[in-house]
């Protein structure tokens, strides 16, 4: 497999304006768009012995490097002959069918969820029309971990979008998934984030910058997001509830003052561009009513800014612009 997608997500918001004035806010693209969804754990988790014996094979022809790992993580070894046992026992164990039977409530819902992943991946295709689209999704249970993407497939555990009032879901302690987790896991977000893993996987490098850098790429990331998503408030696009992104809005200022006056911005401190950037119960180093990445959300801001005051630019140009010649611009509306 060549590619995972990076440890944190990085995601923000965007301010729409008009349809005149906004350049992606544009209607969907009409080309051509082919993916196959293939639900495994469906199969994987209703057959007996000998079935998964023959699943497994096809599976692996179909999807590739990635259902292999994914697979092999679940089973903790190596595929080979005689590890279709070990698969059965794994759907077999009683805490896995407990997820799989709340997994199946969401399945009446994914055709809508895909019909809007696939309208995504036409905005994709429209602005990035020589980069690579997926040609397989599937579901297959990852055990809570996030989405990844190779070069034609991408991954998704279902288990992360179970409703958190689930009692599967409650009765896992607080130490295994923190109340900050369990409150995103909320199917609405779940094309926002297979959008998000691909266009960091396929459009960006990962970088070992100073915060600065950080934050400039996480804005182009949700700028490009956002872009495939035009329709879509920023609070959706940030991941942030009203309350979050309230604050985020509010404290926008005060937050630039902050990275300004403790000498942030070109910190190459790796703890630093953690609590800015990585997901949490909060922003460490701000007040506690303050949301998680809210590096991000600067950076996004920064980005637009940039955007407004450039709006021949185009998105690929926009990923070839360097992170000082964005930030020089950055002014707080």
């Amino acid at each position: 497999m060549r590619k995972h997608i990076s440890l944190w997500l990085i995601l923000l918001p965007i301010f729409f304006l008009s349809c005149q004035s906004n350049p992606i806010d544009i209607p969907i693209p009409k080309n051509e768009i082919n993916i196959t969804y293939t639900n495994v754990d469906q199969v994987l988790s209703n057959v007996g012995l000998e079935e998964i014996k023959n699943e497994i094979p096809t599976f692996e022809n179909q999807l590739g490097d990635l259902f292999y790992y994914e697979l092999s993580q679940n089973i903790q070894q190596q595929l080979n002959d005689s590890s279709y046992i070990a698969v059965y026992n794994f759907y077999q164990q009683e805490y896995v069918k407990d997820i799989e039977i709340e997994k199946s409530k969401l399945v009446k819902t994914l055709p809508q969820h895909e019909e809007q992943i696939n309208n995504a991946f036409h905005y994709f295709k429209y602005y990035f029309n020589s980069t690579s689209i997926p040609n397989n999704i599937f579901y297959i249970n990852k055990l809570f971990s996030k989405i990844n993407c190779t070069d034609a497939e991408i991954s998704i555990g279902l288990e992360n979008y179970i409703s958190p009032e689930s009692s599967v879901i409650k009765a896992i302690p607080e130490m295994e998934l923190h109340n900050w987790q369990r409150q995103r896991m909320d199917i609405q977000y779940l094309k926002r984030d297979v959008l998000l893993s691909w266009i960091q996987v396929q459009l960006f490098e990962e970088i070992d910058g100073n915060l600065a850098e950080h934050l400039i790429q996480a804005g182009k990331i949700l700028y490009v997001l956002n872009a495939v998503f035009p329709k879509e408030s920023e609070a959706y696009i940030l991941r942030y509830n009203e309350k979050e992104y309230k604050w985020a809005i509010e404290n926008e200022a005060m937050t630039w003052d902050y990275l300004v006056r403790e000498e942030m911005l070109f910190s190459n401190n790796l703890q630093t561009k953690m609590n800015f950037l990585n997901e949490g119960p909060k922003t460490v180093g701000l007040p506690d009513s303050s949301p998680d990445r809210i590096g991000q959300f600067i950076g996004y801001r920064i980005v637009k800014n940039y955007m407004l005051k450039n709006k021949s630019l185009s998105l690929q140009e926009l990923l070839k612009t360097k992170y000082n010649k964005i930030l020089q611009t950055y002014e707080i509306q």
